[in-house]
């Protein structure tokens, strides 16, 4: 049985905005940019969010007891490939979003179909009306990859999806682009309104399947190719159009979570040490330097804003990987993944941008990271272009230099001044072999308010084989922000990330 589209489908076929390109039509990323930029020049309507009472009245408990049967999920008939298990609208996921299938002859639609869920203890009405379409997807590797069932990748909320790898499990979100997340204006949250798969056959290394942006200041079209493994890669490409001006434009954003970490002052009252989806922002320039920002929060917002026109590279990371530092069994923070943005084409003068909320609890991202261009399209008919690739793995290596493991800080005994306390991995560093007793420089900077050095020294941490920098701060009762910078010298050579800090009082 063929189910009808969406009213609000229904309503833009009828109108001119689809007229060149037919949704059923799109065979391609050059067909949906095509449809991005025609939607950008029509007034923006919002997706439809009218559900049966009954699915409408869903909570926590009542939704996650539906489930999607495993031998009907799409292209399950095509053999050891790729195959797509859709999520049923419901609790907080009421947007029913409309699914495409690129096949080699035609693209046609992917309905949704009642029976290829189990409904638990529910008892559904006999006469509920259907959902108009799925609320998300989860994509699976081909069963070859890892000898069984692997869901690596989930689209599901506005333009939320999420990835893992073959030894890491869920945690940071990314997003296809935020909206004056930072400003003044109210934040948007355009969705992810159409998807078209293209059918995979027995063989293909990776996914791919497009997807349609559209939010009241913008639309957008997406390709994404992913390719599960140890590391996870994604190749992403987009077309934006603003359908009006914004204050904040962030591409390539991830959300996560950061409620308090070795370097936190005070701790809440807490059986975990540490408890966190990611440690750190890392960012890498061409010709450096190589960034390390420890995350913190505080009771008020914090903003960190990293300018260039040589970006190489960024990303959150979860650097630590010690189960003892969270004792958590079953949230396993320590495995969580790192994602790393490397940008292709489309990356020109901006900054990276890192915001920190304040948070009394773990269930909340309050962590967003994103790349934010210098310069905006003027008019919807000029397009934003980018490309960049996605990696979500465990680390990404600051290659040639000697990287941060740990940031902790406190008072000195019997002092009111600051104490840092940063740790170093060990590193390959080409020296004389005679000369056993050398130990690195250390540099630290303080900008951005009142403060004075008072005192500097790195000794070699036997326990890690790599360096320990320590220093002291004396800051005045008038300073409430400082930005500090860091780094490990030989002579007048960087061999250290550069490890910058906000101290907030």
């Amino acid at each position: 049985m063929k189910f009808p589209l969406p009213l609000a489908v229904l309503s833009l076929l009828a109108t001119p905005v689809f007229s060149q390109v037919a949704l059923d039509s799109v065979k391609g990323f050059g067909d949906l940019e095509k449809v991005a930029a025609q939607l950008a020049t029509q007034p923006y309507q919002a997706p439809s969010q009218q559900l049966d009472p009954f699915f409408e009245g869903l909570k926590y408990d009542g939704h996650r007891q539906i489930r999607f049967l495993r031998d009907k999920a799409l292209f399950a008939e095509l053999g050891d490939t790729y195959r797509i298990e859709f999520f049923h609208p419901g609790w907080m996921f009421k947007k029913p979003v409309v699914f495409y299938n690129m096949q080699a002859a035609k693209t046609v639609d992917v309905p949704f179909d009642r029976t290829h869920f189990e409904y638990g203890d529910l008892k559904v009405p006999a006469e509920a009306k259907n959902p108009v379409g799925y609320a998300g997807f989860r994509v699976l590797a081909p069963d070859s990859l890892v000898k069984r069932p692997f869901e690596f990748m989930v689209f599901m909320g506005a333009s939320y999806y999420r990835a893992v790898t073959t030894e890491l499990g869920y945690g940071i979100s990314a997003r296809g682009v935020a909206v004056n997340t930072i400003g003044g204006e109210p934040e948007e949250f355009p969705d992810f309104t159409h998807f078209w798969f293209q059918q995979p056959k027995p063989g293909d290394k990776s996914f791919k399947l497009l997807a349609l942006l559209n939010g009241p200041s913008i639309t957008g079209a997406y390709e994404f190719e992913s390719t599960p493994g140890v590391t996870t890669e994604m190749k992403v490409k987009a077309t934006l159009h603003l359908r009006k001006a914004v204050k904040m434009l962030g591409i390539a954003p991830f959300s996560s979570m950061f409620w308090f970490g070795e370097n936190s002052n005070p701790k809440p009252y807490d059986f975990r040490p540490e408890v966190h989806d990611s440690d750190g922002l890392q960012i890498e320039i061409e010709g450096g330097p190589s960034i390390w920002r420890p995350l913190d929060v505080s009771r008020d917002l914090r903003l960190s804003i990293f300018e260039t026109d040589r970006l190489k590279g960024f990303g959150l990371a979860e650097r630590d990987r010690d189960f003892n530092n969270f004792q958590d069994l079953e949230a396993n923070y320590h495995r969580r993944p790192a994602v790393w943005v490397e940008p292709v084409s489309g990356f020109g003068k901006g900054a990276v941008t890192l915001v920190e909320l304040s948070t009394g609890e773990e269930t909340w991202d309050n962590i967003v990271a994103m790349w934010k261009p210098d310069q905006l399209p003027a008019t919807p008919a000029e397009p934003l272009k980018v490309e960049y690739k996605l990696h979500w793995l465990d680390q990404h290596e600051p290659a040639g230099l000697y990287k941060v493991i740990s940031s902790r800080r406190g008072f000195v005994m019997d002092s009111d001044d600051h104490l840092y306390v940063i740790d170093f991995a060990p590193q390959k560093v080409t020296r004389n072999p005679q000369d056993k007793e050398w130990t690195p420089d250390i540099d630290v900077v303080l900008s951005g308010g009142e403060g004075q050095v008072i005192d500097k020294r790195v000794m070699k941490n036997n326990e890690t084989g790599g360096w320990r920098a320590f220093f002291k701060l004396d800051i005045p009762e008038k300073s409430n922000l400082l930005e500090i910078m860091m780094e490990l010298k030989d002579g007048k050579k960087v061999i250290s990330e550069r490890w910058m800090y906000q101290w907030r009082r």
